[in-house]
C-alpha cells in the first residue's frame, strides 16, 4: 500500500461506523481499524477476509491463502514483498486474525 502524505479527515461519522462494522480480538483490535495518519488501515490486512465472497471461495483455495498468511505474519517469509511489515504489525495481524476467524484458526491447528 501506498503511504499517506497527510491526515485523512472527515466529519460524516463514516470512520466510526466503518470501524464497528467488523469483528475484534480480545484487546479489541480489528482488521477494520483506520489509521488514517501514515496509511489507510491500521493493520495491512484486507478485512475482505471476512466477506461472502471470501467464505465461499474452494476450500483448497482458502486453506493456501491461509497457509500463506501464516508464512508471512510468523515470519517464516522473509521476501522483501513483506518487508514493509514490521515484527510488531506481522504478531498483532496474526492474533486479530487467529481470534476473529474460525476458518483461518483452524487452518493453523492443522
Amino acid at each position: 500500500e501506498v503511504g499517506l502524505t497527510d491526515p485523512v479527515e472527515g466529519s460524516s461519522g463514516f470512520a466510526d461506523r466503518f470501524e464497528g462494522g467488523g469483528p475484534t480480538d480480545s484487546r479489541g483490535r480489528s482488521l477494520r481499524e483506520l489509521d488514517l495518519e501514515k496509511r489507510l488501515l491500521r493493520y495491512p490486512l484486507s478485512y475482505l477476509v471476512y466477506s461472502r465472497a471470501f467464505a465461499a471461495l474452494p476450500e483448497a483455495a482458502k486453506a493456501q491463502v491461509f497457509r500463506r498468511f501464516g508464512e508471512v505474519l510468523s515470519g517464516a517469509d522473509t521476501s522483501e514483498r513483506f518487508a514493509h511489515l514490521s515484527a510488531a504489525d506481522r504478531a498483532a495481524i496474526l492474533e486479530i486474525l487467529t481470534e476473529t476467524h474460525s476458518g483461518f484458526a483452524a487452518a493453523r491447528e492443522r
